[in-house]
């Protein structure tokens, strides 16, 4: 009897699958590593930031409207308007705490949200307000983000601050006319007050830095691809070389 060949395995959709596939993953690696060099670059710049010398508000305002002024330290007289005082719930040493938020009228004609720092659930009633004019020095911090999809509304007439809302703390603190607000928030420095609290915390940029390893486990995909789609293809073959032809 006549036998016919078996026609060959078709391999090329494989191969073309695998192309495609590896071609993606290793974009993917590459595209990480960009996001690695651009964050650890934007991390450099915070922290070069934050060991500058402090320039006043209008300095600060000018460099915000140009894009770039989270961490900028800043140092001004300002008064405090502590009869319009907020709070926002956080943390203080693992337990519940306060972060204690105050306007200020700047003597350069400023109105600008303080971040003073934290303290313990208990001593929410009971910190320092210093009267009259006081030196502040802190960085520039820039809360542009919103409202995160669990945090609570704000409720401004009971007091009660969840996210940063720069222009709902302004409304709320009225402050008096002929002062331009600022759109940012003043967090306060550790070491630039002497009251026992509130106490500020050292500032961090809290931007994750996972990318090495997101591109370790884009190319590991690649190079997993590339050897299944080898091994698959090898037994392709060896199963077809050794199976016997049909008979005619």
């Amino acid at each position: 009897m006549r036998h016919h060949p078996r026609p060959p395995p078709r391999l090329w959709p494989i191969i073309l699958a695998t192309l495609a596939g590896t071609a993606i993953l290793l974009g993917l690696g590459i595209w990480q590593v960009q996001r690695l060099h651009w964050k650890e670059g934007l991390l450099a710049e915070l922290a070069q930031k934050a060991k500058s010398e402090p320039v006043d508000l209008a300095t600060a305002e000018a460099v915000y409207r140009a894009g770039n002024a989270e961490f900028l330290k800043v140092r001004f007289r300002a008064t405090y308007k502590h009869d319009a005082g907020m709070k926002m719930i956080s943390t203080y040493e693992g337990g519940q705490g306060w972060t204690i938020i105050t306007p200020a009228a700047s003597s350069d004609g400023f109105a600008v949200i303080v971040d003073r720092g934290r303290l313990p659930g208990q001593r929410l009633e009971h910190f320092d307000k210093p009267p009259g004019e006081v030196e502040l020095t802190g960085v520039v911090r820039v809360y542009n983000h919103g409202q995160a999809y669990f945090d609570p509304d704000n409720d401004p007439k009971a007091n009660n601050w969840y996210w940063w809302d720069v222009p709902a703390m302004l409304a709320a603190a009225q402050m008096p006319a002929g002062l331009k607000p600022l759109p940012f928030v003043v967090q306060l420095l550790p070491g630039t007050v002497v009251a026992e609290f509130p106490q500020p915390p050292e500032p961090r940029a809290n931007l994750a830095n996972h990318h090495l390893g997101y591109a370790i486990t884009w190319f590991g995909l690649a190079i997993t691809l590339l050897a299944v789609a080898g091994v698959y293809i090898r037994t392709l073959r060896n199963a077809d070389e050794s199976q016997p032809l049909p008979p005619i």
